[in-house]
């Protein structure tokens, strides 16, 4: 596990120095966010497409991949410890293949051959690296993310939280890193595939909300456009359920729609909302519901922006905000 050089202008004097002293400490701090009520938001990745490798030139962002898990690596392929997990790499792709479960490698070079984008082409290649790589040559991911060592390891949930982080090699020393990981992902994919039911009497929704939420969820009422105090909401953050606190959107898929109510082109993750067919008032809509209470969330129209086309217009009484961590 290598500390980066504040300075990465010193990089050439100390190459020198690097040749004839190899040093591969290989300790490990890993930190388990799972107990957190409250999870990091993780930064962006920035790069042009041209700094992607393994994409088919197209550009990637952890924003296009919310409802799925993320695994980003930062490494630099010289590194020795780095190159220790690839075999942990191989054994997820395979694992999650389907899952909606990717690697990210952020190259971020230390050493004068490692910025190179042909030696890192080169390497992805000669050992059989397939997951997108973005080359970060100037550290500015890097920076972003506060990074200190290579290699280190983030586990980023479906709404851009990180989950885990794990620094330096896996398995070094009986670490059991890798298990650890899979565990987190596993927590994740468990969460997001079947959230557990939420089922209560007439009488315990009215008690527990307020009249409006409580119209609006279990008789499927419609707040006035431009009356809730959602709809004009424009800060980072997930909306969840005001029934039962799934999280259903987020701001990153939130649109002005120009109806008065909040709007997204998509929900947070597959399976987070319900549809079915609404005639109630003397034409056929697509009703949206919350899939963990059956809550009545809103409607869903094919009207929206790219790149989905659909508008999901929610009831800001069904919906309560959590604002993003800075």
């Amino acid at each position: 596990m290598k500390p980066i050089i504040n300075s990465r202008a010193a990089y050439a004097a100390l190459a020198v120095i690097a040749g004839l002293f190899a040093w591969n400490a290989r300790s490990h701090n890993n930190e388990a966010q799972a107990a957190n009520p409250k999870f990091s938001q993780a930064p962006e990745l920035v790069g042009s497409k041209a700094q992607w490798l393994n994409t088919g030139g197209k550009e990637l962002s952890l924003g296009g991949r919310r409802g799925k898990v993320t695994i980003v690596e930062f490494f630099a392929f010289q590194c020795s410890n780095c190159r220790a997990n690839l075999p942990a790499y191989k054994k997820w792709a395979t694992k999650w293949d389907g899952r909606g479960v990717e690697i990210i490698g952020v190259h971020t070079p230390e050493l004068p051959a490692e910025r190179e984008p042909k030696n890192v082409a080169a390497f992805a290649r000669e050992n059989g690296v397939a997951f997108p790589i973005l080359l970060d040559t100037t550290g500015a991911n890097w920076d972003r993310w506060k990074q200190k060592f290579w290699p280190t390891i983030y586990v980023v949930d479906g709404a851009g939280r990180v989950r885990f982080k794990w620094e330096g090699e896996l398995e070094y020393g009986g670490a059991k890193g890798t298990a650890q990981v899979e565990h987190q992902v596993e927590t994740i994919l468990a969460e997001t595939a079947t959230p557990g039911k939420v089922v209560k009497t007439e009488a315990e929704w009215k008690r527990e909300l307020p009249p409006m939420a409580f119209e609006v969820l279990r008789h499927a009422d419609t707040e006035a456009p431009y009356s809730g105090a959602l709809w004009n909401n424009h800060e980072k953050g997930t909306y969840r359920c005001a029934g039962c606190d799934l999280e259903l959107f987020s701001s990153d898929t939130k649109f002005e729609s120009g109806t008065g109510w909040p709007s997204f082109y998509q929900a947070i993750r597959k399976g987070a909302v319900q549809e079915k067919t609404d005639a109630t008032l003397g034409m056929e809509r697509t009703e949206v519901l919350c899939a963990r209470c059956g809550g009545h969330l809103g409607h869903v129209f094919d009207d929206g922006p790219k790149p989905t086309g659909l508008r999901y217009c929610m009831n800001s009484a069904a919906l309560k905000f959590q604002k993003a961590d800075k």
